[in-house]
């Protein structure tokens, strides 16, 4: 993907919103996105094809469905969408680094880490989820956003929370009490929204 041709695709409102749609439902079919995005089917489908070009999304068939889900390339590009739009909303630098979300803070593959440090990453990651799914959740709820909206801006969470599950399910040991109530928290909002 050309620098030019990205900035053409993901500055513009649908096909930011339809790589949004497509991690929300993990896998679905055009129409739904054409629904989601209030797009036209031809305008979803071109964007789709362009979107499978660049190796973000992939569609595979069932019987006369054919559906569509992001490759790994595509979450990638959904993380970094879903920080842009946290940065625009308003999140400063200064914020993100008080939230511990500065780019020194962030666990590398290799790091070691002692059973303490794991329960401390795993608690400011819990922290820091939480903290901006209940903003996001009551902003949109206080401004009566329709449902589909609180579904494009949560939505892009489900990796973060499935991450975190699996990495407790691993090792039951990294989390406390507080932190488990919080990520129990965030799932009910995330499931009440998704519904």
């Amino acid at each position: 993907m050309t620098h030019e041709y990205a900035e053409q695709l993901f500055l513009q409102e649908k096909p930011t919103l339809a790589l949004l749609a497509i991690w929300s439902f993990q896998k679905t079919y055009a129409s739904v996105i054409t629904k989601e995005i209030n797009s036209t089917f031809a305008h979803t489908t071109k964007i789709l094809a362009k979107m499978q070009d660049q190796g973000l999304v992939k569609f595979t068939v069932d019987g006369r469905v054919k559906y569509v889900e992001l490759t790994e390339h595509g979450y990638r590009v959904v993380d970094a969408l879903k920080a842009l739009i946290l940065a625009i909303e308003g999140d400063s630098a200064q914020k993100t680094e008080e939230n511990g979300n500065n780019i020194s803070n962030v666990s590398k593959p290799g790091d070691v880490h002692t059973p303490d440090d794991k329960k401390d990453l795993t608690r400011k990651h819990i922290d820091r989820l939480h903290k901006e799914i209940i903003h996001i959740y009551n902003s949109l709820f206080s401004e009566g956003s329709k449902p589909g909206d609180m579904k494009m801006k949560i939505g892009p969470f489900s990796r973060d929370i499935q991450l975190l599950l699996n990495s407790i399910e691993e090792n039951e040991e990294i989390i406390d009490e507080e932190g488990l109530d919080k990520l129990n928290e965030i799932q009910n909002i995330f499931e009440q929204v998704m519904r």
